[in-house]
């Protein structure tokens, strides 16, 4: 349960929560990821969050990779939940597909914020997730 400033008592399901969280770290990104969207993700392992990653600055990596790259156990990949603000990347561009690195990191659920509009996405990193058999929930 999270407290307001002025004190009203809101209660958040556990996708919500983490989501939240997304939302949160996403804003440290802002101003340098353009024209790129400035993403955030945690990683959660039986309700704790294990790794948390923001949008590189433009050409760097992004949210989902820095978030798979600061859990410190990795074995506990295949057993979390990756939140993601936006749809993984499907395409080669300065990096390599989010949504690729998501299925080789055995990542058993992922539940993403919106469906990327962007033209090289736009629900091609869903149906990679899709078609490599992860669950993945897109509710926002």
């Amino acid at each position: 349960m999270d407290t307001l400033p002025n004190s009203t008592k809101l209660e958040y399901s556990t996708d919500e929560k983490y989501m939240l969280r997304c939302i949160e770290i996403a804003k440290n990104g802002i101003g340098s990821t353009a024209p790129n969207p400035s993403v955030g993700a945690v990683i959660v392992h039986k309700d704790r969050i294990i790794g948390e990653g923001y949008t590189s600055a433009y050409g760097g990596s992004h949210a989902e990779v820095n978030a798979i790259n600061s859990v410190k156990d990795k074995s506990l990949l295949s057993k979390s939940t990756l939140y993601v603000t936006a749809e993984p990347c499907s395409h080669f561009g300065k990096t390599p597909p989010c949504a690729n690195l998501i299925v080789e990191n055995k990542i058993p659920k992922v539940v993403i914020g919106l469906q990327d509009p962007h033209e090289k996405v736009a629900g091609k990193g869903i149906e990679i997730l899709r078609n490599s058999g992860v669950p993945y929930s897109l509710e926002y």
